[in-house]
């Protein structure tokens, strides 16, 4: 049952994406990245593969930390700022959100070895808690249908199954023990809000609608809201050690450990605008829906950078998949009132799972050439190929994930993602930026690009200090959606929903 319709929404609609936890869509979702930074490498676009020198490179390429020179102490707070405009049946609405977080810790320590003539020149030692990915959207939308409605989606959504299996009782919980309909279609049955058809156990109508004749059709028009609040991140806890060659070339390893949490919550009502229309007393409904999920991950990513030239380098890394076991929690309630002062409110029981999703490998190529004390350039590739993302048992068993697992090779696809950075150097003590970031839409049949500029300053003084101060915007995205199933002679509206963002950090730090 959760595992169809996960699949179901995860087609049909972005907007409300997935409602049931060991979805495709969860693995795409833990399976991004949206790299935040430093002030530095966010203002230069991420694009730090063949630079290092930066301590949120080295979630990126672990060579990134031999590259230094002195040991350093790094801090990140940042300033997320999203913003979401609908429009559904006519109606606009705009919603935004402030959230302040952390974007990057960190300590890099570099040793010198005692025998001057060895070819290892330094070698560095790292930890650093680096923000990978940051859920943070809230939108809303409302509109006034007179065609369609969720319950009548919901109603024919339970065709064939009999209302003796929905019934909450002493004895028979449906929740857990039917596994043949969703936790809102029994929601909705024990509320009163889906009805038999005359002579018919295993056929519905919902409250919202009435029988006219031969045909079911909804009594009036109805008032639809749906509010959706993510929030949370994908972080990422990096124990690195990296080694110079030579000034020439640069090595460095990293094990990752990743920690996510995240948090859905949604709202859908509908509301009747003239109750006399319907015949089942409907005057509106409330349904919720939370989930939060928890997890933590391990891998391992391999690094380097080399100078061909004194200006000019390159560098690549790779990272094995991310083991990440999750935990996801959720529940659903309906709150439904009727015109002759009839009400129901009635809670589902927590539902819990643990399953574990491996996300591809991923790796990076980058080049960048450096203009004396001037300035530099700096461009990156990354490769990802997401149809390989996994969803299994914690134990490794893929079978109860065949549907999502056959989604995801036949649905995702594999991406390259670009990201272009420099940097001049105005005087010594002062340096401007500016960079970009695209990355390709992972999915073949829906979704979009997204796209980043950024730009900052970078002030130090001749006592080690610093501080960086960067801004990112995300170009605005649009997408359709819609809230429930087209069914039997009723269509689902299509409203549209346009996303931007922007990111302000500033990073304080110390070199010794």
């Amino acid at each position: 049952m959760k595992t169809k319709l996960t699949i179901c929404f995860a087609i049909i609609m972005s907007f409300s994406a997935s409602l049931y936890s060991q979805g495709a869509a969860e693995a795409l979702l833990f399976s991004q990245y949206r790299y935040e930074g430093t002030a530095r490498s966010m203002a230069m676009g991420n694009a730090f593969t063949s630079l290092g020198g930066d301590s949120y490179s080295i979630s990126i390429n672990p060579a990134a930390s031999a590259v230094y020179r002195y040991s350093e102490f790094t801090i990140t707070p940042s300033l997320n700022r999203e913003s979401g405009s609908t429009n559904y049946l006519g109606d606009n609405y705009s919603e935004k959100w402030s959230r302040f977080g952390i974007s990057n810790i960190a300590f890099v320590a570099n040793f010198k070895p005692r025998n001057t003539a060895n070819s290892v020149k330094s070698y560095s030692f790292s930890v650093a808690v680096n923000k990978l990915n940051n859920f943070t959207s809230r939108y809303y939308s409302s509109g006034i249908n007179t065609n369609s409605s969720w319950l009548g989606s919901l109603a024919e959504s339970l065709e064939g199954i009999h209302n003796s299996n929905l019934d909450i009782t002493n004895d028979w919980n449906p929740f857990f023990d039917f596994p043949g309909a969703s936790w809102r279609g029994i929601l909705a049955w024990n509320s009163n809000l889906l009805d038999p058809l005359p002579d018919s156990n295993i056929d519905y109508m919902g409250a919202t609608e009435n029988i006219n004749g031969n045909r079911i059709a909804l009594a009036g028009p109805i008032r639809q809201n749906f509010y959706r609040e993510r929030k949370g991140n994908l972080s990422e806890i990096i124990f690195n050690m990296g080694a110079n060659l030579s000034d020439k070339l640069f090595v460095g390893a990293n094990l990752g450990i990743q920690s996510l949490y995240y948090s859905d919550f949604q709202r859908y009502s509908e509301e009747g605008i003239n109750l006399s229309q319907f015949d089942s007393k409907f005057q509106r409904f409330d349904h919720i829906y939370r989930q939060t999920s928890n997890g933590v991950g391990i891998n391992i990513k391999l690094g380097f950078i080399a100078l061909p030239t004194d200006d000019l380098r390159i560098g690549g890394s790779i990272s094995t998949p991310t083991w990440l076991y999750i935990t996801d929690e959720w529940d659903e309630g309906i709150d439904a009132r009727y015109s002759d002062g009839y009400k129901r409110n009635i809670l589902s029981p927590l539902g819990q799972y643990d399953y574990r999703i491996n996300s591809p490998f991923r790796w990076n190529l980058g080049a960048s050439y450096i203009f004396g004390k001037i300035g530099l350039i700096s461009i990156d590739y990354e490769g990802v190929d997401y149809s390989g993302a996994k969803i299994m048992t914690d134990s490794g068993d893929r079978h109860p994930f065949r549907d999502e697992n056959n989604y995801i090779s036949n649905n995702y696809k594999a991406v390259g993602n670009i990201r272009i950075g420099g940097e001049i150097r105005v005087n010594p003590t002062l340096a401007l930026r500016g960079g970009y970031s695209y990355y390709q839409n992972p999915e073949k049949n829906i979704g979009y690009n997204t796209e980043y500029v950024s730009g900052g300053i970078g002030l130090s003084n001749n006592r080690g200090g610093f501080i960086d101060i960067a801004y990112q915007q995300r170009l605005n995205n649009t997408e359709n959606y819609t809230l429930y199933s087209d069914y039997t002679n009723a269509v689902a509206p299509i409203g549209s929903l346009e996303k931007t963002g922007w990111k302000l950090l500033v990073t304080l730090g110390y070199r010794f």
